[in-house]
């Protein structure tokens, strides 16, 4: 994937009601995925932003930045995985699944009954072509 803003195809429900979001997704080399999702309607107001840092060998961090909704603190966790079971080099698929999976779990945690439906192509312009 070259250097510029990939958007992941979600379909975001609070309550089962379409909420508006945008995902996008960004490489800085090889071995650096960020997958952003902000939900920017009125009563929501909230964006995750989840970076994963990995090179073989070593385990991959992921460092989690939550912001919003207005009224709850920003705040940041980080997460260590094993490399061969989450690397954005090879799989930035299982990434996208990872930082969906925090994104569920901070809307829960708001109150909110999240639903995340995923096209089957939504993927598609995320993953790489390898040589």
């Amino acid at each position: 994937m070259n250097e510029q803003r990939r958007i992941i195809d979600l379909d975001v429900r609070l309550g089962g009601k379409r909420v508006t979001s945008e995902t996008t997704a960004i490489c800085a080399g090889p071995d650096v995925l960020s997958i952003v999702t902000v939900l920017p309607d009125h009563g929501v107001l909230f964006e995750l932003t989840s970076t994963f840092i990995g090179h073989q060998g070593v385990d991959t961090h992921a460092a989690h930045l939550v912001l919003g909704p207005p009224g709850e603190d920003d705040e940041i966790h980080t997460e260590e995985h094993p490399h061969q079971r989450l690397n954005p080099a090879d799989d930035p698929r299982g990434c996208a699944y990872e930082h969906i999976h925090v994104l569920m779990e901070h809307l829960k945690r708001l109150g909110h009954h999240p639903a995340i439906d995923l096209p089957d192509d939504a993927f598609g312009e995320l993953e790489r072509v390898e040589p």
